[in-house]
């Protein structure tokens, strides 16, 4: 028997339900599939499986296949729905028989999704559509397939299993522009190693042919000066260096930081459902800044010690080729104890870094929300939830700070054990006149300028943990998938025209959750279209769905006749305009605001957008008039004035589609008048999809959809709609009639 994965077989039953399945009438040959639950009906833990054939579907526990069925056996023909039931902790399996909602299997919530894949195949076999086996069995793309730790996100690069060469190659790659800076940088860094170790030399001759024997005294002045020389020089290459490298840095920090930009721009909306604003934050502002020290940790850093190690090993060996080996002695301890820190203090980066995201997404949700903060009085509360947050980070910090404390004094000290050895075997050597005095002078020189890189390359290891870690988040970014890809040859049109169609279109924003069912509908150009239905009945999914916000998992979506994937995406959101219940205006002018998605337009063109959504008498009783500068979120105005400023900036693009979400639902009954003579004015020879709450808005619609469930219901004209005695529409207006009633 082949497990195609731990919870599914695909066409087998579990060899020990084989025996109770025959007895209910499912044969190993009958079964399609079977999917293993981890808790019993009750919640208790129990293993129980799921078998489904064409006919039946039935679930039996492992530990007492005799005992019968735990649920069913269904007939699949009888079942009308089926849906995931979550609760806390777990999620259940239901199928609905004579308009009742029969337990199938639960699980815990670690095998939620394969759940939500189970429902999807079992609503695909009820409305006689073909099964999708291998969307079963195809692995989690939450969780890593090679070590099994989940992702940052669906589909994300693992971070156990990133390959750090990958990293340092990629990141060497972004200076390939700057060749010839990074050529020169490395000139300039040999040139230095070489003056560095002219210097000691120096000292080797100024003790042992002039100070010592009290000869060539006129050499005296004249090795001064080539030492002042030197480090003149020197110290000039080292401002040359450390200028050309922090060019290198800021100037790759700011293509990555475009790139980044310019990739989460073209990401869909469904990626910004996955990660929070304060995660990519956190990635663009502070983890591109390890990119600012790789130019000079790498070459300043790691290439400068390790040209400075071989030159000065060299060197030594020249001078002496047994203390030579001497100083050598410590080195495979440092490369041991590198190695034990890097796996130490890797792992520990990450933990650091998920409590700055953290911190950086509680911190924006808080200042988003400091007028809610303030009504409900929970600053106190806030602050509390933050100090958490801040200890955890450093927690966090405190343990890769500590590791680095002690990891540093245990290599200075193994370092000045080298020493040591030095000045035993050196002066030993000097007393038994094997070596000159300035000889091992020198040697000295030299073995502190070998211990220094060997140390500053151990060190860069602590370095490298954090680059790697913010690389790979950097690169998870640039690496991600765009969810919703553009044709090859992506189709123009620059002229809409307004026809909508749904063809046979599921979607969820999870995959194995839809919220609509194969919807289909059509709208004509000019047609004003009313979308009603309770609240997650799939209204706003339309709306998404339209502007091509998400893809469909299943079906098509048509605009003037071509699929909407093959469309120009800039054509197709040029012509379509959105009014959003809750209109966001960014901090800027009045003016800005209106002109946003036509950034040249004239003032007599922003002026003219704006009377004809009612805005332009409050603007101009303002100071400064269309020039007055709005805060965060359009602070400053009420939201009916939001409102009409969002209906400007609409009509202003000129859109052929017109697409309003509940638009006039969270104002006053002044403002509502004020913003429906604008929709009037801006609907006016445009196709217009408008979900509204308030259905006497829908009154002149040409058609209006009643959604439920995720399926059209019911569709009409508002008088056919309310002829049908116990249609859910003539429901809705129903209470809202009472509703209105009960108000006056």
């Amino acid at each position: 028997m082949s497990v195609t994965s731990p919870s599914v077989l695909l066409r087998q039953i579990p060899a020990v339900l084989i025996p109770a399945a025959g007895r209910v009438g499912i044969t190993p040959a009958d079964c399609l599939f079977c999917m293993r639950g981890d808790l019993a009906p009750d919640g208790t833990e129990r293993e129980v499986w799921l078998i489904v054939s064409e006919k039946l579907l039935v679930s039996f526990a492992t530990d007492a296949p005799d005992a019968g069925p735990l649920t069913g056996p269904y007939e699949i023909d009888k079942v009308q729905r089926v849906r995931s039931f979550q609760t806390v902790g777990s999620a259940i399996l239901q199928v609905m028989l004579d308009d009742y909602y029969n337990h199938v299997v639960r699980c815990s919530n670690s095998e939620r999704e394969l759940l939500g894949r189970t429902r999807i195949q079992l609503e695909r076999m009820v409305n006689k559509r073909p099964l999708q086996l291998d969307a079963l069995a195809a692995p989690s793309d939450m969780v890593c397939g090679a070590c099994g730790l989940p992702l940052p996100g669906r589909g994300a690069a693992c971070p156990r299993c990133s390959q750090h060469a990958g990293l340092f190659r990629r990141s060497l790659g972004l200076m390939r522009p700057y060749s010839g800076s990074i050529a020169l940088l490395l000139l300039m860094m040999l040139a230095g190693v070489a003056l560095d170790l002219l210097p000691a030399q120096l000292t080797r001759i100024l003790v042992d042919q002039v100070i010592t024997p009290h000869e060539h005294v006129e050499w005296l002045v004249w090795i001064l000066l080539v030492l002042v020389t030197t480090y003149t020089v020197r110290g000039v290459l080292n401002v040359l260096i450390g200028r050309t490298s922090s060019t290198v840095g800021t100037l790759i920090t700011r293509t990555l930081r475009e790139q980044l930009q310019r990739k989460l721009m073209s990401q869909s909306v469904d990626y910004y459902d996955r990660h929070s604003v304060g995660s990519l934050m956190s990635r663009v502002l502070y983890d591109v800044d390890y990119f600012q020290g790789f130019v000079a940790q790498v070459a300043q850093g790691f290439l400068l010690n390790i040209m400075i190690v071989i030159g000065i090993g060299a060197v030594l060996f020249m001078m002496s080729w047994k203390l030579a080996l001497l100083v050598l002695l410590p080195v495979p301890f440092v490369v041991v104890g590198t190695i034990f820190f890097w796996h130490r203090i890797y792992p520990r980066y990450y933990r650091l870094w998920d409590s700055q995201s953290k911190m950086a997404q509680l911190l924006s949700s808080l200042l988003s929300g400091i007028r809610l903060v303030k009504t409900f009085g929970q600053e106190e509360r806030e602050q509390q939830r933050f100090g958490q947050a801040a200890g955890y980070m450093r927690d966090a910090r405190r343990t890769v700070e500590t590791s680095t404390a002690t990891f540093n004094p245990i290599m200075a000290f193994v370092f000045s054990l080298g020493g040591l050895l030095i000045w035993y075997a050196g002066g030993r050597d000097v007393l038994h006149d094997h070596i000159t005095l300035g000889t091992l002078m020198a040697f000295f020189a030299y073995l502190g300028m070998f211990y220094g890189p060997i140390s500053a390359i151990s060190m860069f290891s602590n370095w490298v943990t954090g680059f790697l870690s913010s690389a790979q988040r950097v690169f998870e970014i640039l690496d991600s998938q765009v969810s919703l890809p553009l044709a090859a040859n992506p189709r123009r049109l620059p002229e809409l025209k307004g026809a909508i169609e749904f063809r046979n279109v599921t979607f969820g924003y999870d995959p194995y959750v839809p919220v609509l069912k194969n919807v289909s509908f059509k709208v004509e150009p000019g047609q004003f279209i009313g979308i009603v239905g309770k609240s997650g009945s799939g209204k706003t999914t339309v709306v998404n769905l339209v502007c091509r916000f998400y893809d469909p998992q299943e079906g098509e979506i048509f605009i003037d006749g071509i699929n909407v994937r093959e469309l120009d995406p800039n054509d197709l959101h040029r012509q379509v305009a959105l009014v959003l219940q809750e209109p966001f205006l960014f901090r800027g002018s009045i003016a800005e605001n209106i002109a946003y998605g036509h950034p040249d337009a004239s003032p007599v063109t922003i002026m003219n957008a704006a009377k004809s959504a009612n805005a332009h008498d409050f603007i101009c009783k303002r100071t400064a008039a269309y020039d007055t500068r709005l805060g965060e979120r359009g602070a400053g105005l009420s939201g009916g004035e939001r409102q009409r400023i969002s209906i400007a900036r609409a009509l202003l693009c000129e859109p052929r589609v017109l697409i309003l979400d509940e638009a006039t639902s969270s104002v006053d009954t002044e403002s509502e008048q004020e913003i429906q003579k604008a929709l009037a004015h801006l609907s006016q020879g445009r196709t217009t999809i408008a979900i509204a709450h308030r259905l006497s808005t829908l009154k002149s619609a040409n058609r209006i959809f009643v959604i439920e469930e995720g399926r059209i219901a019911e569709q009409g004209t508002h008088d056919e709609l309310l002829a049908l005695p116990n249609g859910i529409y003539h429901k809705l207006v129903k209470i809202q009639t009472q509703l209105t009633r009960l108000e006056l």
